[in-house]
């Protein structure tokens, strides 16, 4: 695994890439990507065995490409730390975990196991995967819905929908277009933090877990102004580091599904949305103050407030100050 070559202030991107007819090469790749597991293989002809597979990771998240073709690939694991989803682009096979058995086909996403041990049968094909650590998609849920982090559980590897799975089939499209396909030597803070969150968002929203039926727990309590105001303040304060829902509630004294409803309340937006919004000010900020003939670009200034590219940064940037920021940094 390499380090990239990131510019100042930017989160490295560590990648590995290995194309090999060597199956243990692969197996050890996995096992350091992404589950300790035991392998074996079964190959008619070696002379026809390639593996293949990409990866980027980035501050606790990884987005991967893998293939396989002229042998199977059989793996048998226990619980993991982080949660993984995979999504075959071609190929197939199947994973069993608990008496549950899932068939995998092309265009069909699953959830890996964390909790319990599994198997897995892979035929040849290629697969997209994401990992994120279980810490966040626990940070998350909480956040979202008030469920204690210790009664988060995953009940199922099949998405709930065909809506769901097209959806995380789109964000790993996306996240390995933009981590593993475009190759950054190093990404924002701030858009680590938040691809982290898309990823561990999209895992909720897909697979059947206990943050979906969260509707027994008791309602959020009651954040007085005063408290949400102090929100804000910390989210101006912090709003160049890449902090979380929790680290923000945590600040104002109380719990983030709470204030989640409460910044609703008061700002008709959600924490996720004020704190972009402030950013897109700051980002306003640096750019009217900069001078153009000293080298700011607007594509370093998108970058370091948290946009995946020019071109979205330049779509906000145009819908809330009615101009375009190449403008802002011309005048």
């Amino acid at each position: 695994m390499t380090d990239g070559f990131p510019g100042a202030g930017l989160t490295p991107v560590r990648r590995a890439e290995l194309v090999t007819a060597d199956m243990d090469q692969i197996a050890d790749l996995v096992r350091q990507l992404y589950l300790q597991h035991t392998a074996s293989f079964r190959c008619p002809d070696p002379a026809r065995v390639e593996g293949r597979a990409q990866s980027a990771t980035v501050a606790g998240l990884t987005a991967g490409v893998l293939g396989y073709d002229g042998f199977t690939y059989s793996l048998t694991s226990g619980p993991t730390d982080s949660a993984m989803a995979f999504l075959a682009t071609k190929g197939g096979g199947a994973v069993t975990s608990g008496g549950e058995e899932l068939a995998m086909a092309s265009g069909r996403a699953y959830l890996y196991p964390t909790e319990r041990p599994a198997a897995c049968h892979q035929l040849h094909g290629d697969w997209l995967a994401l990992r994120v650590s279980w810490d966040a998609v626990v940070d998350l849920a909480e956040e979202q819905t008030g469920l204690p982090g210790d009664a988060l559980r995953f009940e199922a590897m099949g998405p709930v929908s065909a809506d769901a799975e097209r959806f995380l089939a789109g964000t790993a499209e996306f996240l390995c277009g933009q981590l593993v396909t475009a190759r950054p030597g190093g990404i924002s803070p701030l858009l680590a933090a938040a691809w982290t969150r898309v990823v561990a968002g999209a895992l909720l929203h897909t697979f059947p877990n206990t943050a979906m039926t969260a509707y027994y727990l008791r309602g959020p309590s009651r954040v007085p102004a005063a408290t949400v105001r102090a929100a804000a303040e910390f989210i101006q304060a912090h709003a160049d580091q890449p902090v979380t829902g929790a680290q923000i509630a945590a600040a104002a004294g109380v719990d983030a599904h709470g204030l989640q409803h409460a910044f609703r309340r008061e700002h008709g937006t959600t924490l996720d949305s004020y704190l972009r919004r402030v950013r897109l000010e700051r980002a306003h900020q640096e750019l009217t103050a900069a001078d153009p003939a000293g080298g700011t670009t607007v594509a370093a200034v998108a970058t370091r407030w948290g946009w995946a590219g020019p071109a979205r940064f330049t779509d906000a940037y145009r819908e809330r100050f009615g101009v375009l920021p190449d403008d802002t940094l011309c005048r």
